[in-house]
């Protein structure tokens, strides 16, 4: 198993800029999309619709469809903890996470004044899109039961 990366960003992230639909905090009811796209394009994601501590998830829908989802999760008093990111197949590579990252951490830098989250060491295309938000590289530990 791959070392994690921890990652703090302080200070401002990107706005959601247009390119369609808005970027935006998604109703209790349309969880059961979350929970389906999930299982879908990232079944190992601790997030997940109806589990304590998941606070929130945010979405962008292109022509109706859930496009791409991130959470607000596990977040404590002085850090926001972004979690639980993933984006359709059939919208990858047109920076719809990015935008709904961005969007996310800069909610969570309003209201923790740090934004955190984790990301498996060798998902390089997530860590880029990471750094480019603001987020910095720190290690952790991490154990497995086995």
């Amino acid at each position: 198993m791959p070392g994690l990366v921890g990652v703090a960003a302080h200070g401002g992230a990107p706005a959601s800029r247009g390119g369609g639909s808005e970027v935006g905090w998604l109703a209790v009811e349309e969880e059961p999309e979350v929970a389906e796209m999930l299982a879908r394009e990232a079944p190992g994601s601790y997030a997940v619709p109806g589990i304590a501590g998941v606070r929130r998830w945010a979405g962008i829908r292109l022509d109706g469809v859930l496009a791409a989802v991130a959470a607000d999760a596990w977040s404590a008093p002085s850090v926001g903890l972004l979690a639980g990111v993933a984006t359709d197949a059939r919208f990858r590579g047109r920076g719809l996470a990015a935008r709904v990252c961005g969007w996310v951490t800069q909610h969570l830098l309003a209201r923790h004044g740090r934004a955190a989250l984790m990301v498996d060491g060798d998902n390089l295309a997530a860590i880029t899109v990471y750094e480019r938000l603001g987020y910095h590289p720190r290690p952790v530990a991490a154990a497995a039961l086995t």
